[in-house]
């Protein structure tokens, strides 16, 4: 009750901010910071319908997904809540006729996705906004569209220009052809620098306007959107780093109203909200205590530079996370790696001469719920709420240009305009960016599993950031925090130790094979047995021939891909359910 009672008041500010003028900020955004889990969505949905009740603001409220109707979800909630059809969810084929136009902005809150958002901030769709009166954004709303100007757009550019038929364009390319060679060879006091440069000077002035001609002929609508990522370089200023010159879209600005509202879990550390006045930031008390949790820390490199040097570091890391008796597991990475480690994952478990199996195969041998998913699609998602453990095998670095830009686009805001070159790896600010950014994706991916905190769970992150890691173990209050040893993926012994580290693993497997007995099953498969141990396939077949005398001891027969236990008083069932809590068992029992 007393929980219960916390998070109702947990949530005050949050409705004070929706329903009293006086708290209102038409210049900045106000965003709330409340701890995953604990139904920030949900809470401001009940606000906005029970605001409506009483008041006329007018109200546009956005978020990240449609999918799955999560757009009439969110108008279904606040209908209900407010006791009568005051919300709709409106999509981009709703704007396109007059008539129906009209029609959908009628009610007192819209629904709409960040997208659409986005186009609102580009100068389109105004109507959403007329007349309005509370913007409330669910997640931060990312409005850096980056744009990377290399040898390959400038290639590609080359070959429309042939038809295009401009000596001016002609002379543009030539000229950022020589920038870019120029460039390649950085003075003494540039190495290890993103290099501030800038082409709004008035030598550069026949290129911006030869390009604001050009997008507006028919002879170029296969390259139109090429030539506008050309025209911003002309427009701000342009970082140089690895070959590309880096800038944004300056077509975006947030969108205001006479309330604005963000909710967003990772502001608490959010570095890019303390760069521009357009944010100010409520700070909300943590409510979880994480101390029946642990956080096992793998100090290993998973950043692209990481994986590409070892190869085989998924299987590494599928050794090293036993999954037996788990309720869920959701495995991390990036989307290109996804069909590797899920690859991984049914090669390891798979039993010896067996069909080729699937993921979900293997979960249902296992009895454990399995899900691999990649940064990036993690947002807003329940599906792993009940999940126990979390293994997350890569680290979700952007390219160092992207940490430079933002730190640009921030201060931009307020038109702060203080360039430098930033030295790679040593800029405080850019370096405060880097580490937050990645911090926020992995926070993301640890709470989708064991979403209110109600069991006991286990994170294991493969991350060589140690900066980003102490961010994320700050958000979880009184976790055990593991710096585990990583060899790769075995157990090294010292030297001498070895016969004493196998007299060991004997014992340990004699009894786990008792205790697998003594637990009523009719069988356990041999695979299981080994990943436990910690044994190779080879190792543990001779380990088996060398316990005949103990299996023939204990009536054990050593058949095909199991043991099989002969009971007293006439067989038993293998159940599933008793697998999987002997699992759990057997994991506190067996540590290599």
């Amino acid at each position: 009750m007393a929980f219960m009672q916390l998070k109702r008041d947990y949530f005050t500010e949050l409705r004070e901010q929706i329903m009293n003028p006086d708290t209102w900020d038409a210049e900045r955004f106000v965003v709330f910071d409340h701890e995953p889990g604990l139904g920030k969505t949900i809470h401001a949905q009940r606000f906005i319908g029970e605001m409506t009740r009483t008041h006329p603001y007018r109200v546009l409220w956005v978020q990240p997904f449609k999918k799955d109707g999560l757009l009439d979800a969110t108008a279904n909630a606040i209908n209900e809540t407010a006791g009568k059809p005051v919300a709709l969810a409106v999509e981009g084929e709703d704007l396109r006729t007059g008539k129906k136009r009209q029609s959908v902005i009628e009610p007192q809150v819209l629904v709409i996705t960040t997208r659409m958002y986005a186009q609102v901030c580009k100068g389109e769709h105004e109507e959403l906004i007329r007349g309005r009166d509370i913007l409330l954004i669910d997640e931060y709303p990312n409005l850096m569209d980056e744009i990377v100007i290399s040898r390959r757009e400038l290639s590609t550019l080359y070959s429309y220009s042939v038809n295009i038929e401009s000596g001016i364009l002609d002379e543009m390319l030539d000229m950022f052809r020589d920038e870019l060679r120029r460039l390649r060879v950085p003075a003494a006091e540039e190495h290890g620098h993103m290099i501030w440069t800038t082409f709004q000077s008035e030598e550069y002035r026949k290129y911006r306007v030869e390009i604001n001609k050009l997008v507006k002929s028919p002879r170029v609508k296969d390259c139109r959107e090429l030539l506008l990522k050309f025209r911003q370089l002309f427009r701000h200023e342009v970082y140089y780093y690895n070959g590309a010159f880096y800038t944004y879209d300056d077509s975006y600005d947030y969108v205001r109203l006479k309330n604005n509202i963000i909710l967003d879990a990772n502001a608490d550390f959010f570095y890019p909200y303390q760069l521009s006045k357009r944010f100010v930031v409520k700070h909300q008390p943590k409510v979880h205590d994480y101390s029946r949790s642990a956080l096992h820390h793998y100090l290993v490199n998973t950043g692209k530079k990481g994986l590409k040097d070892n190869p085989a570091l998924f299987d590494q890391v599928v050794k090293t996370v036993d999954l037996y008796g788990r309720k869920g597991v959701l495995f991390v990475v990036d989307k290109e790696n996804k069909p590797k480690l899920e690859a991984a994952i049914t090669s390891h478990y798979r039993d010896e001469g067996e069909r080729e199996e699937t993921l979900a195969d293997i979960s249902r041998k296992l009895g454990v719920e399995i899900s691999v998913e990649y940064h990036g699609n993690l947002l807003g998602r329940n599906d792993w709420r009940t999940f126990d453990t979390c293994v997350i095998v890569k680290t979700p670095n952007f390219d160092y240009g992207t940490y430079a830009l933002m730190a640009y686009f921030f201060h931009a805001l307020d038109k702060d305009k203080s360039f430098r070159n930033i030295e790679l790896f040593r800029d405080v600010e850019v370096e405060a960016i880097r580490n937050s950014t990645i911090a926020a994706e992995l926070f993301q991916a640890v709470k989708r599993i064991n979403r209110d905190n109600s069991q006991k769970s286990e994170i294991y992150l493969f991350c060589s950031n140690e900066e980003a890691v102490g961010i994320v173990r700050k958000q979880l209050p009184g976790i055990k925090y593991v710096r585990e040893q990583w060899e790769g993926g075995t157990t090294k012994c010292k030297v001498g130790d070895e016969g004493q580290n196998d007299k060991s693993r004997v014992a340990k497997l004699k009894a786990l094979i008792l205790k697998y007995k003594a637990a009523g099953v009719d069988s356990v498969r041999k695979q299981e047995l080994r990943l436990q141990i910690g044994y190779s396939k080879s190792a543990f077949s001779h380990r088996l021939r060398e316990l005949k005398s103990f299996l023939v001891e204990h009536d054990i027969t050593n058949e095909g891909q199991r043991l099989r236990f002969q009971m007293q008083g006439g067989g038993s069932q293998a159940k599933s359910d008793q697998h999987s809590r002997l699992g759990e068992d057997t994991r506190e029992l067996v540590t290599v």
